[in-house]
């Protein structure tokens, strides 16, 4: 398969729709030496609008796949497509990320558009809803519910999860072994060992507050812990989005635990004078045990200090289990229910949902790890202590569930940040999150 890259920039004087990927921290590539097209180039013209199915020279068949991440970022995955569907030829359509949602929903709105389709939780959630997307039940059976329930709606999953981001907790291992303290294994545990360094004069946790990030995330890793994962909470991202539940009054005891993080001085109010940048150097430097972040901090972590010996424990519940890890699917990929090439497309994407097909994609995004049965890899030694909850499948990012309401989670974090400084409660904060969604989902 003779692939191609077709890099797209919508040149039309439009609001720009920022994508909201949740694994953008740092591994979003927007590319450069772009080649401007219309929407109809990018959609593929005249032929696509009429429904008609393409062949190549050499007669196989050709297919679009589009996607915000520049091709680096999946050349390895290109590589394997075109030896595993050698009757398929694979145009690849970068869309830069600040006009992917306008392009790609004026494509498909008009009934054209690529033959297989990045999509994040959010827009997979809208062009399920509309008609855009082909179910993709069989193959999703094929991975975990914590990869697909993202891009289920109605019974069915419109989207295969790629391989995921993620974010735990870095420690220092010299600190701990040094001192003879244990990894933890309960949020319990967690808050001991914090103590144990707090009575050694030494800063448990960096932590960057002046952000809305590190709090949201290490909340709500609790909550999926306790709550989101099990079956009395596994409905409520869904159940959020539709308006029928809220989070005043459903995460309230779970978030009153969790905030012994405040209690407890780990989180503290002079750390909201405090970027992530200067966290990160914190934990670094070894003046502080531990330090929320992922993949995307560990090259800017070992440059400061090459000497520092780092692994990733993951976040914990009250009960001992595998931990959990926030994140989820870099992107999830679908295929156009008016593609002229269906069948294709679906050859190409069974491809990408086999143990070689992940480990492929796998290959260029490595430090995440795959939705799908079977597909385990060897991870990096920093993120050892981390293994187990990602061989479980424990990777859970919950705004992705939310639909439209997705944006939500960063006035989450804001309010959260108010709840630590002593401006309002629990319920307060609870409350102004649940009618920042209800404002979203009015729209």
């Amino acid at each position: 398969m003779k692939k191609k890259i077709l890099s797209v920039l919508l040149c039309m004087a439009v609001t720009a729709a920022m994508l909201t990927g949740c694994g953008s921290g740092g591994n979003e590539a927007s590319g450069s030496g772009t080649k401007e097209a219309s929407v109809q180039e990018a959609g593929g013209g005249e032929d696509a609008a009429e429904g008609k199915g393409e062949e190549s020279s050499g007669g196989k068949t050709v297919i679009r796949m589009t996607y915000w991440n520049s091709e680096d970022t999946v050349a390895a995955m290109l590589d394997y497509l075109a030896e595993a569907v050698p009757d398929v030829e694979i145009e690849y359509l970068f869309v830069d990320n600040s006009n992917y949602d306008t392009i790609v929903d004026t494509q498909l709105s008009a009934e054209e558009g690529p033959d297989i389709i990045c999509e994040s939780p959010g827009s997979a959630l809208k062009h399920a809803r509309l008609g855009y997307l082909e179910p993709l039940d069989e193959l999703a059976g094929n991975y975990s519910d914590a990869g697909t329930s993202v891009y289920s709606y109605d019974g069915s999953v419109y989207a295969l999860p790629g391989i995921s981001w993620f974010e735990g907790i870095f420690y220092n291992k010299a600190l701990f072994e040094e001192n003879s303290i244990e990894l933890p294994k309960t949020f319990d545990e967690y808050i001991a060992v914090c103590k144990q360094f707090q009575d050694l004069g030494i800063t448990p946790l960096a932590a960057g507050l002046k952000s809305w990030e590190p709090m949201l995330k290490n909340s709500m890793a609790f909550v999926a812990a306790e709550y989101l994962s099990t079956d009395a909470g596994k409905n409520f991202g869904s159940d959020y989005r539709d308006g029928k539940v809220k989070m005043d009054g459903t995460w309230n005891s779970y978030l009153e635990k969790w905030s012994e993080m405040i209690t407890e001085g780990i989180y503290t109010t002079d750390m909201t004078g405090i970027d992530h940048d200067q966290a990160l150097e914190q934990f670094a430097m070894g003046d502080a045990a531990m330090f929320c972040s992922g993949p995307w901090d560990l090259d800017a972590i070992m440059a400061k200090n090459p000497d520092l010996q780092i692994d990733m424990m993951p976040f914990y519940g009250l009960s001992e289990s595998a931990g959990w890890l926030i994140g989820g699917p870099g992107c999830g990929f679908a295929v156009n229910a008016n593609s002229a090439n269906k069948e294709a497309a679906m050859k190409v994407v069974a491809a990408i949902s086999t143990v070689e097909g992940q480990a492929a994609l796998w290959e260029n995004n490595q430090g995440g790890s795959s939705y799908l049965d079977g597909a385990v890899f060897d991870l990096p030694e920093a993120y050892n202590s981390a293994a187990d909850a990602l061989a479980a499948g424990n990777v859970y990012c919950p705004w992705n569930e939310w639909g439209a309401a997705a944006p939500a989670h960063e006035e989450y974090g804001t309010q959260m940040q108010s709840y630590l400084l002593g401006a309002q409660d629990l319920t307060a904060t609870l409350q102004n999150v649940d009618a920042a969604v209800e404002e979203l989902l009015s729209k």
